[in-house]
């Protein structure tokens, strides 16, 4: 009889997730971690064991791993990863129409913050994406992460390369946290003002706009621009160099800048991040996410809502129109 556990969240207490989502190799001194979902444009669930489960997983092995001491994350095809997958939103977010958090919906914003206090990853039906997702797996893992961003890093992508030590980007890499277009308040996480400086985390948080490599680059959001055929060589050379430091030298000094943001009150600010996205997000007023649920998404699904709130809310974005011709233009070429 086979001792493999059935249930997901059994799996994720164990470790033992399917990578289904992503790619997971190990070369030591370095490892590699590729989210694999082109088609999706490497868009990330949240449904338990999806792919958010599996980074955190992914994660934690390498820092388990005394034979691997730096590691890079990177999107599988054309783009990094174009943040979470609202297709799947219901089922894992929001735990579908009939679950206790959408039912929570509704009570006050600050009744429906008051159920979140359990961990998302024991809970199947509060799956909300808390401002502390990958900080234990990535933020504090003692190895070090580089990650690789080309074309699309978006919402949840941001805060990817957030939490990542190192960021090498393409020339075509473009960078924005779209929700705030349709009702979903801005956390610390995803635009750290501590990394962006004042008036560029006010411009994008208050926008919606998407910034450039060049302009990422300026603010120091990212380490360095690459074109985009050196992108995977100067990547492995990157990890290389690390890899060729003691690895407790590389530990402490890690430890030593972290120290200093969360100095400045980085972590403690996750609380308060929490809670100003509930409260927002959650509000009655047209455009934010309680009316885009209750009144779009629920009564003509998530295609056609999303299509509305965007003739609504949305405005044009050359940044984004760009991009989105570059991508159709090599996609063409292709065939």
């Amino acid at each position: 009889m086979s001792d493999e556990p059935e249930n997901i969240m059994e799996k994720m207490k164990l470790g033992r997730l399917d990578y289904t989502d992503i790619i997971v190799e190990k070369k030591p001194p370095i490892g590699y971690i590729t989210i694999n979902r082109p088609e999706k444009r490497n868009a990330l669930t949240m449904i338990p064991g999806g792919t958010c489960d599996q980074l955190a997983q992914a994660f934690q092995s390498m820092a388990e791993d005394a034979d691997i001491q730096v590691f890079q994350l990177k999107g599988a095809g054309d783009c990094f990863t174009a943040g979470f997958d609202m297709s799947r939103y219901i089922d894992s977010y929001w735990g579908g129409r009939d679950s206790g958090y959408a039912k929570g919906l509704e009570k006050e914003p600050w009744a429906a913050f008051s159920m979140m206090g359990a961990s998302t990853r024991n809970n199947p039906q509060s799956r909300f994406p808390f401002p502390t997702l990958w900080e234990n797996e990535l933020w504090n893992n003692p190895k070090i992460s580089v990650a690789l961003v080309d074309s699309f890093c978006l919402g949840a992508g941001m805060w990817l390369t957030h939490f990542c030590d190192i960021v090498l980007a393409t020339e075509n890499a473009v960078f924005a946290y779209p929700p705030i277009r349709y009702g979903a308040s801005i956390t610390p996480y995803i635009l750290p003002p501590w990394i962006l400086g004042l008036r560029k985390t006010m411009e994008l948080a208050t926008t919606g706009r998407f910034m450039t490599a060049q302009e990422a680059y300026d603010c120091g959001f990212i380490t360095k621009i690459v074109s985009s055929d050196q992108l995977e060589r100067e990547g492995r050379e990157l990890c290389e160099s690390v890899a060729k430091v003691p690895p407790m030298t590389n530990y402490f000094s890690k430890l030593s800048v972290h120290a200093y943001y969360e100095g400045l009150g980085m972590k403690n600010w996750s609380l308060y991040a929490l809670a100003n996205v509930m409260m927002t997000e959650q509000s009655k007023l047209p455009g934010h996410y309680l009316d885009f649920f209750e009144n779009l998404v629920f009564k003509k699904g998530f295609t056609e809502a999303y299509k509305e709130q965007r003739e609504r809310w949305g405005y044009p974005d050359s940044i984004l129109d760009k991009e989105v011709r570059r991508l159709k233009e090599k996609k063409e070429g292709k065939g």
